[in-house]
């Protein structure tokens, strides 16, 4: 469905090695998962790994022999501090997968007085505060330059989504269910948490509350958080912060199809660990959008008056300083004027980004897309396109 831009074909040497290396052996999103948790994730899924990802599962399974230890002493020397954490109320970065998360994400992290995990600290959320100093030199040697779906720089210190570290923590992501498909029922109930037992939806409160503590420990600030999934947990995550901050963006539902049919043909071959039937790529995006809106729109009136803020990503990208300026009003966050300057200097050295290119959607599936999305064509005041 998507061409890749004349950048992402032709990637240099330098990139393409950690990126093989990163498919046949990488650890997906399951990097710094403890060996009991991974043997319980593969007895749910019938230990069913294919013989293509055999690579894949071998580097997990020495990996978390290695972390269990490790997150044993952690918990030893750092666990009575984390208890001990008086918590920020977390701001929360909402929006469908490729709708502008990320970029947004990256203009708040330029303010120091916040502070948001890193890919490495996603990847080991149980080990990162004793392990960082000897593993993150040996990871940063082969993780690629750039993420596998877009041309946004990758790093192990890049600001990264949570959602690894929840799903590594208590095993309840949807995440999964693209790493295990054949199971991919059973996850996709962690979208929302809406049909999850008590027990599941307190275990991933459980998560994020040891995560946010974890992270803001370290850098002694508030945290942002950015996860495509919380978008459809709103309750669930105000039952944890009763005083988080949402902000959420918008994209044209067009753009966001096409990039997220893109995404999803690049990510599932680096986390699965099941073959993937890509034909039914093109039904699994209309309906986790689908699931993901019903979801958000239903639950966003619960937030209380000033914690919720929503902004459209074609606003955002026409004129960032201002929207952002806007942001900081509404939601009452730190004087802005502070952020400006780092603000508008990180803008200076993104103005080169080219964007993938995607082929013009089919009239059939054009047709689909609004028969199944126009009630976000709606919300956002979008027009449907091909409507006689």
């Amino acid at each position: 469905m998507s061409h890749d831009n004349a950048s992402d074909r032709n990637k240099n040497t330098k990139n393409s090695l950690p990126t093989e290396l990163a498919r046949i052996f990488g650890p997906g999103c399951l990097a710094g998962i403890r060996m009991g948790d991974w043997w319980r994730l593969l007895a749910e899924n019938g230990f069913h790994v294919d013989a293509r990802y055999w690579g894949r599962a071998t580097h997990l399974t020495l990996s978390s022999l290695i972390t269990s230890p490790v997150s044993w002493m952690e918990n030893l020397f750092h666990g009575p501090m984390l208890e001990s954490t008086q918590l920020e109320p977390p701001l929360f970065v909402l929006g469908s997968w490729r709708s502008g998360t990320t970029h947004l994400h990256n203009l708040l992290c330029q303010d120091d007085r916040f502070a948001a995990p890193d890919l490495f600290q996603t990847m080991y959320p149980l080990t990162f505060r004793t392990a960082r100093w000897w593993l993150e030199p040996l990871l940063a040697a082969i993780t690629p330059r750039q993420r596998f779906m877009d041309n946004m720089k990758m790093s192990l210190r890049e600001p990264a989504e949570d959602e690894m570290a929840i799903g590594i923590l208590c095993r309840k992501s949807s995440s999964f269910s693209w790493v295990f498909p054949r199971n991919a029922e059973k996850y996709d109930r962690y979208l929302s948490f809406d049909q999850a037992t008590p027990k599941d939806r307190a275990a991933f409160q459980q998560a994020l509350k040891y995560f946010v503590a974890k992270v803001q420990q370290v850098f002694d600030r508030p945290v942002i958080l950015k996860s495509p999934n919380h978008t459809a947990r709103i309750e669930l995550i105000l039952e944890a912060f009763p005083e988080a901050k949402f902000l959420h963006i918008h994209r044209n539902p067009y753009e966001v199809y096409q990039s997220f049919v893109h995404m999803v043909q690049r990510v599932i071959p680096i986390w699965g660990l099941q073959k993937f039937d890509f034909s039914q790529v093109h039904q699994m995006v209309l309906s986790q959008y689908r699931s993901l809106y019903e979801a958000y729109l239903h639950q966003r009136e619960k937030i209380p008056s000033g914690q919720h803020y929503e902004l459209a990503y074609e606003e955002l990208i026409a004129n960032p300083v201002l929207q952002l300026e806007k942001t900081y009003k509404h939601l009452q966050l730190p004087d802005f004027e502070i952020a400006r300057p780092r603000l508008e200097a990180y803008l200076e050295t993104t103005k080169n980004y080219q964007r993938n290119k995607h082929v013009e959607i089919p009239s059939e599936l054009r047709e689909q897309i609004n028969r199944e999305w126009a009630f976000c064509f709606d919300a956002w005041g979008y027009s449907l396109e091909g409507v006689k």
